[in-house]
């Protein structure tokens, strides 16, 4: 049987008081989903449902004539924007500043060689100048950079916010493949890189844009032909570095492919550690090293391209640097130009040259950025499931039906073909069949982390699309496979089932599921953290854990899947009256090969390979008539009667 999925408890379930715990996909089943989904088939025409976002460079590049402020200014709150637009603002004054302290350079140098004033003022007077304009600069520059810094790191803290809860509310079938390793980059690595767009290059583009705008108009004010010179020289820069951008957005689009490719496979490798060190493939995982020689080649190819860029941006432009320096010479050797004007002149040139080499330097920083932005776009935008804002009335609380459902994670590989089962309140129904035959995905179709192909669910007596997501999850209590636990306390993560239980609810949880035992011989009791993932407890107490989750909930509905298959026969009692106890209180559903969880239901529905229905009922009628019931019985009862001997002497 496979597992409910490992996102389960993000993935369009808001508030996730509800699940307890995820579990990671089941491999080798027709029921995982397939490494990259397709919409569903067979969508009512009443009901649309939303296309996943496909995340591929094509996509990306269109929304590059967005304007890159403007949607990091979407992902922040209020007082992380309130210091970028500081910052912004500071940096714009210190480029004034900075710009007036150059452009005072040439009536400084007359004044001097002259001895006459110039614009009014004296050498010592533009000295004052210069320094006045130096001190702003460097005061605008300290304030800038600090403010700039704080709204970095609320840029990061914010989208770290932002993306964690809209993927909570993302549908489950959003998550394939591709997009866990975008996803797992943009909010770790590539995070970083777009706090220091935020921090660093929108500081740089605006100072030195500013400095830019100020040096040209001196440079018209005061001598007609340096006016010319750099307003010539301005666009010829500006089409260098369009030239180069191109030819980097070139070389990063032949390597994002393969570096996308290795993160997913990075992702995959790392959770799936369990599966490849059972087939000793743990150290030569042949698709991993594919992804990292595929990584290499694009990175060598991506090179060239980027190299070529750099050239262009660099070589070429002091090619241009040379040429305004010579015509300047040529104007003060013909003695057109006096020298000591000529020298400032010179120096003003190459500074506003530098100056036009940071803008192309920011500009070309923020663009190999725009991708990363668009991987947090990929999710911000990606549709969630439709669901209505008002609650639902529900006429049936605790009961489950299925009619007719069709679904498959593939349009062409249905899983279910029209399952159809009623499970009233407060019963327990149990589903039994081969690998692959479906049990996994009624337990999703269940909680709505997919919606059907066709047919309908019912939770409560409604329809699980017409309610919303936070009323489900308030009907349900699930027991997945492979419990997660989050690195915090024992305690917390059993008041995961109801955050506002007392000690006493939590104790008697505790106590029924089997958890108290476990308190009792950690170091710290209540008090030990279980490490990531739960690393700290074995798989049969992760379990319990769970179990106690779903207790302190007291949900009218339970889906247990597997529940007792990480358990050794000592603790297995205390889940088993823990199920008691549940199936007093709530209906329970469960997916188990445990013969006594089987025969103890009041129901039991048998599926086929082909995801269909092929018998229901209870346990004592199934066993008595020839059929697919009585043959896996027969076969779980021989399989429970093998047992080891002495080998005779």
């Amino acid at each position: 049987t496979g597992e409910l999925g490992d996102v389960s408890a993000l993935a369009g379930h808001g508030p996730v008081a509800a699940p307890d715990g995820p579990t990671r996909a089941g491999a080798g089943s027709k029921e995982e989903p397939p490494a990259a989904l397709s919409p569903d088939a067979g969508v009512e025409a009443d009901r649309p449902r939303p296309v996943p976002p496909v995340l591929t460079p094509e996509a990306e590049t269109s929304r590059g004539a967005s304007s890159l402020l403007a949607r990091f200014r979407r992902l922040m709150l209020e007082s992380s924007w309130r210091q970028t637009r500081g910052c912004l603002m500071l940096a714009a004054a210190n480029g004034i500043a900075s710009g007036a302290a150059l452009v005072s350079l040439l009536p400084a140098s007359v004044a001097l060689g002259s001895g006459a004033p110039r614009w009014g003022l004296s050498f010592g007077g533009w000295l004052v100048t210069f320094g006045i304009c130096g001190v702003v600069a460097a005061v605008t520059e300290f304030q800038g950079q600090r403010r700039g810094m704080s709204g970095a790191l609320g840029f990061m803290h914010d989208v770290h916010h932002a993306v964690g809860d809209r993927i909570a509310r993302l549908p489950l079938r959003w998550f394939n493949a591709d997009s866990a390793g975008t996803l797992s980059r943009a909010v770790s690595q590539e995070m970083v890189a777009l706090g220091e767009s935020a921090a660093h290059f929108m500081y740089m583009l605006t100072s030195t844009s500013a400095a830019c705008v100020v040096v040209w108009a001196g440079s018209w004010a005061w001598d007609w032909r340096l006016g010319l010179l750099l307003t010539v020289a301005a666009p010829l820069f500006a089409g260098l570095v369009r030239a180069a951008r191109r030819l980097l957005d070139h070389g990063k689009s032949v390597s994002e492919p393969a570096e996308r490719e290795l993160a997913t496979r990075i992702v995959e490798i790392a959770r799936c550690q369990g599966a490849l060190r059972s087939c000793r493939a743990a150290t030569g995982y042949s698709r991993l090293a594919s992804a990292f020689d595929d990584g290499a080649r694009a990175s060598r190819r991506s090179l060239w391209w980027e190299t070529a860029g750099n050239v262009v941006n660099g070589a070429l432009s002091q090619v241009i640097v040379v040429a305004m320096i010579a015509l300047t010479a040529s104007y003060a050797v013909s003695g057109t130009m006096e020298p000591l004007v000529a020298v400032a002149i010179i120096g003003m040139c190459l500074r506003f040259t530098t100056m036009l080499d940071d803008i192309g330097a920011s500009v070309m920083g923020l663009e190999e950025r725009r991708q990363m932005m668009n991987h947090l776009d990929a999710v911000m935008d990606a549709e969630l499931m439709a669901e209505p804002e008002a609650r639902a009335m529900l006429p049936d609380p605790g009961a489950v039906e299925l009619n007719d459902v069709v679904f498959g994670y593939r349009a062409d590989e249905p899983v279910l073909g029209g399952v159809s089962m009623n499970v009233p309140a407060r019963s327990m129904c149990a589903i039994v069949g081969p690998s692959g035959s479906g049990k996994t995905t009624i337990a999703r179709l269940i909680a709505r982390f997919w919606d059907t192909g066709s047919g309908t669910v019912r939770v409560s007596g409604t329809d699980v699309r017409d309610m919303p997501t936070a009323q489900l999850m308030e009907q349900l209590s699930m027991v997945f496979q492979d419990v997660y636990l989050f690195d915090d306390t024992l305690d917390a993560n059993v008041r995961i089932g109801d955050p506002a239980a007392d000690d006493e609810q939590v104790r008697w949880a505790a106590d029924l599921a089997g958890v108290t035992e476990i308190v009792n011989r950690l170091p710290h009791g209540w008090s030990t953290r279980v490490g990531e993932g739960g690393r700290a407890l074995s798989g049969g107490e992760r379990q319990r854990v769970s179990i106690a989750r779903a207790l302190l909930k007291r949900a009218p509905i339970v889906l247990l899947d597997e529940a007792t298959s990480a358990l050794d026969a000592e603790n297995e009692a205390n889940i088993v009256a823990a199920m008691q106890e549940l199936r007093r209180t709530s209906t329970l559903i469960v997916i188990a090969h445990k013969l006594e969880t089987i025969a103890a239901a009041d129901q039991v529905i048998v599926l086929d390979d082909a995801g269909q229905v092929a018998q229901c009922g209870s346990h004592e009628n199934l066993v008595e008539v020839d059929g697919p019931y009585r043959s896996f019985w027969e076969q779980r009862t021989r399989a429970r009667g093998w047992a080891l001997v002495s080998r005779a002497e």
